[in-house]
């Protein structure tokens, strides 16, 4: 991803007086729900100086992916307005691996209210659905400014999104035409097998919102790119200044991306770092993409530059940091401190 590509992060509504912020004083299920919802916003907010790209992105393994509705019918002006780019999710990653067994193309396009979305390509995961899609004017006039999609995701009918991220940019110099890659984050759901996926678009821009419809149906399945997920147990717990724990318990790797999934017990004030150095010399950085009060996930945030683990290392040395969230504004202080000595992993 172009190092100068916007930042954007999932949006949701606030009561007024707290946008942009969160409630942590005292978090509860309440606050640590919101903050799971804010999470890559507040985070990536932070580094918005360093990288202006939007991150949340989690390709899902779509061995069979169908399209079942969202197509649209153009008149023949609109028809030669479109242009399509050979833009997939790998590029838009920025990752130099084969994605081809776990992705499929959908190339189809919506138009509504002046604004034609050709949704391209999806990738289903373990826990996310990743997608990548262009935007661009019905009358193929130039943006003044980056301009993305707000929606939802349904799986199989039911509501399911935990939180989105992604990143967006122009893909072209005259300013035509948004690309835009999204992970959504889902929970509760099983992607290991065939779902039926809907995204519905509801509006476009932050400013002067454009509202409308753009939505799109298809088959997905995540269960090729789950089976050659490489997995090594890792089972450290460490003691936060709080008295709390949070163990990390798995690092696991896959053609889309790299993760430490761990659990928390009374550690729902803090949030996470661990920089890692494999045997080969490969050093990366996990931040954190999801977190409630009981459980989350770091990602390696140098994979979207190409940036990875080994796989072929034979040990991989890592440290954790933590960081308390804020108690009384979204801003984050980016104070991370070490917790508990450095140790190294034997990979699988």
């Amino acid at each position: 991803m172009n190092r100068k590509a916007y930042e954007l992060a999932n949006r949701i509504e606030t009561e007024p007086g707290t946008v942009g912020e969160l409630l942590l004083e005292s978090p509860g299920e309440f606050e640590m729900k919101r903050y799971k919802n804010h999470m890559l916003q507040e985070i990536e907010g932070e580094k918005q100086a360093k990288k202006r790209s939007f991150k949340g992105v989690s390709v899902a393994a779509c061995a069979a992916l169908m399209l079942l509705a969202g197509t649209v019918f153009f008149s023949d002006d609109v028809h030669a307005m479109i242009r399509q780019i050979s833009w997939s999710i790998g590029n838009a990653l920025g990752i130099s691996g084969d994605l081809a067994d776990y992705r499929e193309v959908i190339n189809t396009s919506v138009a509504d209210k002046g604004y034609v979305i050709t949704l391209q390509e999806a990738v289903a995961s373990e826990e996310k659905l990743v997608i990548n899609y262009t935007l661009q004017r019905e009358d193929g006039e130039a943006m003044d400014e980056i301009l993305t999609a707000d929606g939802s995701l349904y799986i199989n009918g039911i509501n399911v999104t935990d939180g989105v991220g992604g990143s967006a940019e122009f893909l072209d110099e005259e300013q035509r035409i948004v690309g835009v890659v999204l992970e959504f984050f889902v929970e509760d759901s099983d992607l290991s097998g065939e779902n039926d996926f809907q995204i519905n678009f509801e509006r476009i821009g932050i400013t002067d919102t454009v509202k409308g419809n753009w939505n799109f149906a298809f088959k997905a399945d995540g269960e090729e790119l789950i089976a050659d997920t490489i997995r090594t147990a890792i089972g450290k717990t460490f003691v936060l200044p709080n008295g709390g724990e949070i163990t990390l318990d798995e690092f696991t790797s896959n053609e889309l991306e790299q993760r430490i999934s761990y659990s928390l017990s009374a550690a729902s004030g803090y949030i996470f770092m661990v920089e890692a150095e494999d045997s080969n010399g490969n050093k990366v950085e996990f931040g954190v993409r999801m977190q409630d009060k009981d459980s989350g996930h770091m990602q390696n945030e140098e994979i979207l530059y190409d940036g990875r683990l080994d796989e072929e290392a034979e040990k991989v040395t890592m440290t954790l940091y933590a960081a308390e969230m804020p108690k009384e504004s979204g801003q984050m202080s980016h104070d991370y401190v070490q917790v508990g000595e450095t140790f190294e992993l034997t990979l699988q």
